[in-house]
């Protein structure tokens, strides 16, 4: 083997850090001992891991970019192979790394991290936060293991555990028409301004729900929030489509809004876990997808 576990994890700060300075102090040793490590890795292999910005830092390359994904995945089963040989391999502890979906977070991430915790107190999550695009690039990447999202932009390259179906509903201010209804289909709201999710892979899936219906918005407003969205719908400005239904009809700003089912059969989301499929998940991370699965039960 032409690697040690300190290089990679030297490799590893570095380009967290895209610094070599500020990596050293994070690990509490010289910098010289990290840019040997990097030039070490870089001349067993014949590639450049990083281009050198001289006092602007360090910036990864495509092959670096390629490796760093491996070493990560190398280096958090190296945490489980460490936890065995001490004999506590039946434990779940250390840090978990989980992105989540800007929508689905403020919903459900805190109830999954203080009862997950609470059931394995050696264990950690940290959470990144973003678009669908944000959240697909840090899993293919290998920044975060797993994500709670929806199946949208997926690949064949994510493993997928479906948590739960999310239908699609029309939401309304509190006093529209609709509110009183059962049911409501999206040509009763066609000539009002449609208030959309302005955000990749969502304003697609959204409008995809007008076209299967041979429907166009005579009027758009885009948002990136979702609670944004809820508010304005709460103000009178126009309607929306979403599937994510909160526990409370008040928004922030006191306004409520009502969420009616829409007739006929849309495209649900599916709200699930991701990881790659080409590596194996961790024994930490395999407990924190069944808990996900269970906190939906």
């Amino acid at each position: 083997m032409k690697f040690t576990l300190r290089q990679l994890r030297y490799f590893a700060s570095a380009a967290e850090h895209a610094s070599i300075s500020d990596a050293a102090r994070s690990l509490n040793i010289s910098a010289p001992s990290i840019s040997n490590a990097i030039k070490d890795l870089e001349e067993q292999y014949g590639v450049a891991l990083f281009l050198r910005k001289n006092s602007r830092g360090i910036r990864l390359t495509a092959s670096g970019i390629a490796l760093l994904r491996e070493a990560r995945m190398l280096l958090n089963h190296a945490t489980d192979f460490d936890a065995i040989a001490t004999n506590v391999s039946n434990e779940v502890y250390g840090e978990i790394r989980v992105a989540s979906f800007v929508n689905v977070a403020p919903i459900y991430m805190a109830g999954i991290t203080r009862s997950f915790q609470e059931k394995y107190p050696d264990a950690t999550i940290s959470t990144f936060i973003g678009n669908q695009h944000e959240v697909l690039e840090s899993i293919r990447h290998g920044e975060y293991e797993v994500a709670l999202t929806f199946d949208i932009g997926l690949s064949n390259e994510y493993r997928i555990d479906i948590i739960d179906e999310l239908p699609p509903q029309l939401v309304v201010h509190h006093d529209h028409p609709c509110s009183k209804k059962p049911f409501a289909s999206l040509r009763d709201v066609i000539s009002e301004p449609f208030i959309y999710l302005d955000l990749p892979y969502s304003r697609d899936y959204f409008f995809s729900l007008f076209e299967r219906r041979n429907l166009r918005p005579e009027q758009t407003i885009a948002i990136g929030s979702f609670e944004t969205i809820r508010t304005y719908v709460g103000n009178g400005l126009g309607y929306s489509v979403l599937n994510l239904n909160p526990y409370s009809s008040t928004n922030y700003d006191g306004t409520r809004v009502k969420y009616v089912p829409l007739k006929g059969k849309h495209r649900p989301l599916r709200l699930c876990c991701i990881s790659l499929q080409r590596s194996s998940n961790r024994r930490a991370v395999k407990a924190f997808i069944d808990h996900v699965k269970e906190y939906f039960i």
